[in-house]
């Protein structure tokens, strides 16, 4: 088995959409904090509540088994609320494009991926050491079956989409700490255990010729 680690490396290549209730429209940032839940009051679009996290260059063969895929993030605040959710998608192309704009990140959902998880998000005052979401397995597993995969740049876009609730109170927002702070040494990483194909502790036979 094999784990690659992979980290946010630019500001650019995480952010998140926030509605600004005295503009009465939204907010797309790239700064620190990312935003997990934020309050939705247009109308409950499960694309309108969220954040991403874009990877670059994870060199992972289409033939490989995905054992594990989780992301590891560290908190920019304390988050006590047991019930909230949120689910883990993929941008569905073999190498995703940095995201500029809020349209660019609009675009990027509407080519997510057919396969996510659910993330219960943990609760925790822990805001110094890396914690684990969900694993999302199935998620990986059907982004490196894309066509062009093997042929690609293999920069993966993770997306966090569809709380608990489509009108998010502001109180119950989880805050991860973005590429923005700590010069990128608090960014969220990637994390995918995978075995290579015929690499599963194969004992070749062979023959003995006695003369």
């Amino acid at each position: 088995m094999t784990v690659l680690t992979v980290q946010v490396e630019a500001n650019q290549d995480d952010g998140s959409r926030e509605w600004d209730s005295m503009m009465f429209d939204w907010d797309f940032t790239q700064t620190n904090p990312n935003l997990i839940g934020a309050a939705d009051e247009s109308g409950g679009d499960p694309r309108d509540v969220t954040c991403y996290f874009r990877f670059l260059g994870v060199d992972i063969p289409s033939t490989a088994t995905i054992n594990s895929a989780k992301l590891q993030y560290k908190l920019n605040a304390s988050y006590s609320y047991s019930s909230k959710s949120c689910r883990i998608y993929a941008e569905d192309i073999a190498s995703s494009e940095a995201i500029n704009s809020d349209s660019d990140m609009t675009n990027a959902q509407d080519s997510r991926t057919t396969n996510y998880a659910t993330w219960n998000l943990s609760t925790s005052s822990d805001t110094t050491s890396f914690q684990d979401s969900a694993d999302f397995t199935d998620t990986i597993d059907e982004i490196i079956n894309v066509s062009g995969w093997d042929d690609g740049e293999n920069n993966i876009t993770i997306l966090l989409m569809d709380p608990t609730e489509p009108d998010m109170m502001d109180s119950w927002i989880m805050y991860i700490k973005a590429h923005e702070l700590s010069s990128g040494a608090d960014a969220v990483k990637l994390v995918i255990d995978y075995t290579e194909a015929g690499a599963a502790g194969s004992n070749p036979a062979f023959l003995l010729f006695v003369d």
